[in-house]
């Protein structure tokens, strides 16, 4: 019977005669650690930024947040040593020459797909989207994996001049304004450029259900149900709306140091207790997500050697 993640990082966790941070005699502080994120009006960048600054008090790490187009910028910005830390859907890490050379630190928590169209819309399916102008996220950004994957799933081609890559800002106003039909998202709840859109058009905006878009040959979507009280603006109200979801993972290159990956990881879940109670409610619902058990499942891509090392001692 082949090993599972769980049972190959407990296989080595009797040999861990060292504390959980064996490496860190010497200091990181000062060590340069950037961390690509995403549009400054998504989760990644939200709670990449409140990492950095924890990372940086707690480590005194000197952090830099990048925001990019996503996912797909994120993995280029690591390969190309432009960042240190970043933030990656596991449907674009999957692309085996885009990753290559990385590695996991966690699975952090999942983005939910969030395909929107107007209340007055005759929109029921992503089937209806053919010849309709639509916006399928910026370019490398992991929405536009997502978008793209959900198209062709659905009968539609993979490209089309009716296809826009816009931002997320400019999508949310073209759709109010009637230049677009729909719009792709794949983030997490809330997000906050949504938030700020449905608060300002209430009850004018709807999101699809995708329960029965089939993705059987993508298995990195699962079908997970947007809560009633994530977005109450939207046309539904307070009621759930199914959709897909998909892995976050939060990756490094293969050469970070060891103590390094391990420090970084025992400050994210030292934190998370207090993440998960911040204020700001982005971080708060994000941070409730992370869970230790959970962290370890970054397929397709490895763990870190340094992760290994954290979660064995971890005992996860």
């Amino acid at each position: 019977m082949p090993l599972t993640r769980r049972a190959l990082i407990m296989l080595g966790a009797a040999s861990l005669a060292a504390p959980a941070l064996a490496g860190c005699g010497s200091s990181l502080s000062g060590t340069p650690l950037r961390v690509a994120t995403g549009g400054t009006g998504g989760v990644y960048f939200t709670l990449g930024s409140k990492l950095a600054s924890v990372w940086h008090d707690q480590l005194g790490v000197t952090t830099s947040v990048l925001p990019t187009s996503g996912s797909v910028a994120n993995l280029d910005a690591l390969r190309g040593n432009h960042a240190d830390v970043g933030f990656v859907a596991a449907d674009a890490a999957s692309n085996k020459d885009a990753s290559a050379g990385l590695r996991a630190l966690a699975r952090i928590y999942d983005d939910y797909i969030q395909v929107l169209v107007r209340d007055n819309s005759p929109i029921t399916a992503l089937s209806d989207l053919r010849g309709r102008p639509v916006s399928i996220g910026s370019e490398n950004s992991g929405v536009k994996v997502v978008a793209t994957n959900l198209l062709t799933a659905a009968g539609l081609p993979d490209k089309s001049p009716d296809y826009h890559t816009d931002t997320l800002h400019d999508s949310l106003a073209y759709l109010v304004a009637g230049q677009r039909d729909a719009l792709f998202w794949s983030g997490g709840l809330p997000t906050p450029d949504i938030t700020a859109t449905l608060k300002a058009h209430p009850d004018q905006l709807r999101m699809l259900d995708l329960s029965t878009v089939n993705v059987k040959n993508l298995t990195y979507y699962n079908v997970e149900t947007v809560p009633g009280t994530a977005y109450p603006q939207l046309k539904q109200g307070d009621k759930p709306v199914s959709t897909l979801a998909v892995h976050n993972l939060l990756m490094v290159r293969a050469d970070m140091p060891a103590d390094e990956a391990e420090a970084l990881l025992r400050v994210l879940f030292d934190v998370q207790p207090e993440l998960a109670t911040d204020s700001n409610q982005v971080i708060a619902l994000t941070a409730q997500l992370i869970d230790r058990r959970s962290a370890i499942e970054t397929l397709p891509i490895p763990l870190h050697d340094g992760a290994m090392e954290y979660y064995r001692s971890a005992k996860v």
